[in-house]
């Protein structure tokens, strides 16, 4: 019990400081531009956070030092950043539900109007804009005269000889058709377009090759950023049982075995997410990792009459790990945050108890295994705190799982400690 109060205060502390580096410093202003409604052009600083939803306000300073200045989409025609280009606009944003669980019989839009900075994703005669409403919902709009006119796509439940199917609304096809008119060559990949990003951002590039019209921006759609390396260090691991029946498993609950200290390696294998500065990954591991820890129980009754019992378990596990990753910079380095389940299979097993009974001056030993009834999946949480420098990386981390025993009324618990160093190739 003492060895996880302490894994747990070392734990907590470490998120503790994690939390505090994360408060601090979110500003991040880089060179850029924005133009007044008037049509200026004011050049100067820009609070760049890598959108994933697109703003609805940005902060603005001409020179360091300056006070800061917030702007909505009223209040500026639009902004620049990096390689991104916002415009302000009023629009008409589809607000129906798009998970298939939540979809409804209603053919009709549910339109709502907004205001938003939209994201230019390729400008010239013809341009295409991407925004992500408040719901979280990704929609696409061309530029027109009058304004920002959506494309249209709904999904929505339709009866067919009493069953529910799932309709698709794909008016955006025939707007596109419409409004890329002049290339006829366009019509079949134009019958295939997804209401994605990339498939309707090569539509239009395949428009400026058609015909060769100048493209005055493009915006390249974001790709998910895969890293690979490998992992090293040290486990430390306790095991405890507990059951409702302690008279049969007396050996097993009163034994406290001691932490066992072992080394752990492995592969790892990040996927990092578009936007939001790449704060995000998702973050998988193939890792080898052991323990094996003794424990003694004594069963006295009295000086005539006792036994001591000896128990070894040990368990080497190769574990898949899938987690959820959050990083932010500090300085030259990250602070990141992981959590998320292990999948662990024991490849070797050490399952042994010797029990030595002393009845006056008789003496009796038995072998045989700590636990008859094993098994060899094991499923736990781990939650990790860790930095990057580079390609390196250091991470504590801490792993509960459900152990070996198989028994119902005896239930085993594995707490894991790692110190793990880190390198991407």
């Amino acid at each position: 019990m003492q060895t996880k109060n302490t894994i747990f205060c070392l734990f907590l502390s470490i998120l503790f400081y994690f939390i505090s580096q994360t408060s601090f410093g979110q500003e991040n202003y880089l060179p850029g531009y924005m133009v007044t409604l008037h049509g200026d052009t004011l050049h100067g600083y820009v609070d760049y956070r890598n959108w994933e939803r697109n703003p609805n306000k940005v902060s603005f300073k001409q020179k360091d030092g300056e006070v800061i200045l917030s702007f909505t989409p009223l209040d500026i025609r639009g902004f620049g950043i990096s390689d991104e280009i916002y415009e302000s606009a009023v629009i008409q944003t589809e607000i129906s539900p798009v998970n298939t669980r939540e979809l409804k019989y209603d053919k009709e839009l549910d339109l709502r109007t907004d205001t938003g900075f939209l994201q230019t994703v390729v400008k010239g005669v013809k341009s295409l804009y991407f925004y992500k409403n408040k719901l979280g919902m990704e929609q696409f709009y061309i530029g027109k005269d009058s304004g920002y006119e959506l494309l249209v796509y709904k999904k929505y439940l339709k009866n067919e000889d009493g069953r529910s199917v799932i309709v698709e609304n794909k008016k955006y096809i025939g707007q596109l058709t419409i409004y890329l008119g002049e290339c006829a060559t366009l019509r079949e990949k134009l019958t295939n377009a997804d209401y994605q990003k990339n498939s309707l951002e090569n539509i239009f590039l395949a428009y400026y090759k058609c015909t060769q019209a100048e493209i005055r921006f493009h915006k390249k759609t974001e790709k998910v950023i895969n890293s690979f390396g490998v992992i090293a260090g040290a486990s430390l691991s306790s095991l405890t049982f507990r059951s409702s029946e302690e008279e049969a498993f007396a050996d097993l609950i009163n034994s406290n075995y001691k932490m066992s200290v072992n080394f752990t390696v492995g592969l790892f294998y990040d996927l990092g997410l578009a936007r939001n500065n790449r704060k995000w990954s998702i973050c998988n591991e193939i890792i080898f990792t052991t323990f094996k820890v003794d424990g003694r129980y004594d069963d006295y009754f009295s000086e005539e009459k006792y036994s001591v019992t000896y128990t070894t378990l040990g368990y080497s596990y190769l574990k898949l790990n899938n987690m959820i990753r959050f990083k932010y910079p500090v300085g030259k380095f990250f602070i990141y945050l992981n959590a998320g389940i292990s999948n662990g299979y024991a490849i070797i097993e050490k399952n042994y108890k010797k029990k030595e009974s002393t009845l006056f001056t008789q003496k009796r030993v038995e072998e045989g295994k700590a636990l008859n009834d094993t098994r060899r999946y094991e499923l736990g949480f781990n939650a990790g705190l860790g930095t990057k420098f580079k390609r390196y990386s250091f991470e504590i981390r801490y792993e509960n799982a459900n152990g070996m025993s198989n028994y119902m009324t005896l239930k085993s618990t594995t707490n894991r400690l790692y110190l793990l160093l880190g390198f991407k190739f």
